[in-house]
């Protein structure tokens, strides 16, 4: 069966311009987590009370992005009042940016199999603009990720998993079924 797989995969490979496929998918399926991871910012702070303490001490009007060199995608995200607010596609002059540092990078993390934390440590992650702001934009995405992943992945991709409460799991499935349509109007 092993000589099968590897004989598929040798014609999938074969395939004309196979790189230029196998990297536009790499480059449409991060498109649509950091459209997914925008909208999830959104939603995890207007319901869980742990991001709202996370994110009370940031400065007003903090803008951080997160994306892929060299060419994108990237996403910005900005600090209002007591939520943060997904401004769209591309790089609209963040203070912080947390930049993967290639296509391959980023697909390992934001398809869970690979921690952040695993990485940062393996330097596949660059970070532009103040180290203590961007530890504080990756508390944050870790609880922005313990309602977004499913918790059958938490021990691939946090350190110590999460235990999460009755409450805790209701607003997880609130966050699951908005999801959708807050990724379809960032889209429109």
């Amino acid at each position: 069966m092993d000589f099968s797989v590897q004989k598929g995969l040798a014609l999938i490979r074969g395939i004309p311009n196979y790189p230029v496929i196998q990297s536009k998918a790499k480059y449409i399926l991060l498109d649509t987590s950091l459209n997914a991871l925008g909208a999830a910012f959104e939603l995890v702070t207007k319901m869980v009370p742990e991001m709202k303490a996370e994110i009370s001490g940031w400065n007003e009007g903090r803008k951080f992005a997160v994306g892929v060199l060299p060419k994108g995608p990237y996403i910005t995200l900005e600090k209002r009042g007591d939520m943060i607010y997904y401004l769209g596609k591309g790089l609209l002059s963040p203070e912080i940016s947390l930049l993967f540092k290639n296509l391959d990078s980023g697909v390992l993390v934001f398809t869970g199999m690979m921690s952040s934390h695993q990485a940062v440590a393996e330097c596949r992650v660059i970070i532009n603009g103040n180290n203590a702001y961007a530890m504080e934009v990756t508390r944050a995405m870790a609880i922005v990720q313990t309602y977004l992943f499913p918790s059958i992945m938490f021990k691939k991709i946090f350190k110590a998993p999460p235990k999460l409460s009755p409450a805790q799991m209701i607003t997880k499935a609130k966050v699951y079924t908005l999801l959708l349509p807050a990724i379809v109007k960032h889209m429109i």
